[in-house]
């Protein structure tokens, strides 16, 4: 018999019409989510493609992956629950509902949907999905933004009824939020106008109250590369003080296992943490120890155990909303320092909420300065709860390319020999990057021999 479980929580809320078309071989495919409500045109698609958009949405699912049958359906409007089930009415599955906070209390959503043949559940996996998010690019001021998306930040005393006019004025519906700051992602129509609408939700709710949930690009690496590679030699961490990377992730090639407290890939935390830009990777190498960069004191050699976060997609943007939750996944399996070898020129109020509030938890965070000298501030460096690093040549004179301001805390060596590419071969990479990946690295050790040293402390060592 086919077996059926639903748990659910809270009471709907707001919501707003997400329509997807989709063609291929196999036919033509129309899936609309709106809240708890399925509408479904199938015309002979494999069950696992359905899925596949589902997991777009939110979605995760778990098959067996021999289970795809081809699927023939037209349902409008139905309950998702009564959906799934006449879709899946000949499977063995189970439905799994969790609860999200929403500004009026807990919102029911299904995360995740379970096929398996009948006793044979351990044979489930995880379905394989590529995560891509849509970026587009305000032409106002450059800054790069997830379509379709805003977030929005309720403070005490909003005035709730105003923030349900506006969601149901531009038919936005909250689909994750963020509890620790009250910070709510919302998902709109198609061609949302999203800079028109967060003018409107300040106006009506105050400044500070949505932003758009920006995106940021994992840098481009400066220049032409020198092939040296190198063979590093493998051993336990050293130190006991956790440096997390949020990055492009963590390449298995290198086999760091033992290095490893913990890991995310937070585009799709089903699956294991993989890299397939290399720049993660790189960062991880040094900020664990494993590799040196070029002018470093001989003495600077500790070791230190990571948590590497794939926060970027495979085409190298990630977003304000996954940063905020590959922050709180640091925070929450020991992270002592935090290494952050990227940004731009874009701020993010909410953002900077983000990395305070975790810094007051006693994060110890560090960013790169960028690789262009311009002289502007470069987020998240520029957060006054971050250490900014610019880079030092081998010769240990600042790195001509290498960004400098007021928010510049420090340099440090900036040139390293890689046993991994980043976009390219193994060999010498430069960049400020670098430097606050080796800069995190020496943050562990201060750490690991003073636990309660100052950030004043920490950058003063660091300095001398």
């Amino acid at each position: 018999m086919v077996a059926r479980t639903k748990k659910v929580i809270g009471v709907a809320l707001l919501v707003l019409s997400v329509v997807a078309f989709l063609a291929g071989e196999a036919g033509a495919l129309k899936v609309q989510i709106t809240g708890d409500r399925l509408t479904l045109e199938a015309e002979n698609v494999p069950l696992q493609d359905i899925l596949a958009r589902l997991a777009q949405e939110g979605i995760r699912a778990r098959i067996d992956p021999q289970i795809n049958p081809p699927v023939s359906a037209t349902l409008q409007d139905r309950d998702i629950q009564k959906a799934l089930e006449f879709i899946l009415r000949d499977l063995d599955y189970v439905l799994l509902w969790e609860s999200i906070q929403g500004p009026r209390g807990q919102i029911p959503r299904l995360s995740e949907i379970q096929i398996f043949k009948p006793g044979r559940k351990d044979s489930m996996r995880p379905l394989r999905t590529r995560r891509i998010l849509a970026v587009a690019r305000n032409p106002r001021d450059g800054s790069y933004y997830v379509r379709d998306e805003i977030l929005l930040k309720l403070r005490p005393g909003t005035d709730l009824q105003k923030v349900e006019a506006l969601l149901a004025k531009w038919g936005g519906r909250v689909v994750d939020s963020y509890a620790a700051l009250g910070i709510y992602r919302i998902r709109l129509p198609e061609g949302t106008d999203v800079p028109a609408l967060i003018e409107e939700f300040q106006e009506k709710l105050g400044r500070g109250s949505a932003e758009p949930n920006f995106a940021y690009p994992v840098p481009r690496t400066p220049g032409d590369m020198a092939l040296s590679p190198i063979d590093p030699a493998l051993s336990p961490g050293e130190s006991p003080v956790p440096v997390a990377i949020i990055d492009s992730g963590l390449s298995s090639q290198v086999r760091m296992d033992r290095y490893v407290l913990a890991s995310l890939d937070a585009l799709n935390p089903d699956q294991a943490i993989s890299d397939e830009e290399g720049h993660g990777t790189q960062m991880a190498l040094v900020a664990s120890g494993i590799v040196k960069p070029l002018g470093a004191k001989e003495d600077t050699e500790t070791q230190a155990t990571i948590i590497p976060i794939r926060a970027f997609d495979e085409n190298g943007f990630t977003s304000s909303f996954i940063l905020m939750q590959s922050i709180d996944f640091a925070l929450k399996h020991g992270a002592r320092v935090m290494s952050l070898s990227w940004g731009s020129e874009t701020k993010s109020d909410f953002l900077g909420d983000a990395l305070e509030s975790a810094s007051s938890r006693g994060l110890v965070i560090v960013a790169s300065a960028g690789n262009e000298p311009t002289g502007q501030p470069y987020y998240p460096a520029a957060y006054s709860s971050v250490i900014g690093v610019g880079a030092l040549g081998p010769d240990g004179k600042p790195w001509e390319k290498s960004n400098q301001g007021d928010f510049v805390a420090l340099y440090a060596p900036g040139f390293a020999s890689m046993p991994v590419g980043y976009r390219g071969e193994a060999g010498m990479y430069a960049g400020t990057s670098i430097s606050a990946a080796f800069v995190a690295n020496r943050i562990a050790s201060i750490l690991a021999v003073n636990p309660t040293a100052t950030r004043a402390e920490i950058i003063k060592a660091l300095r001398n």
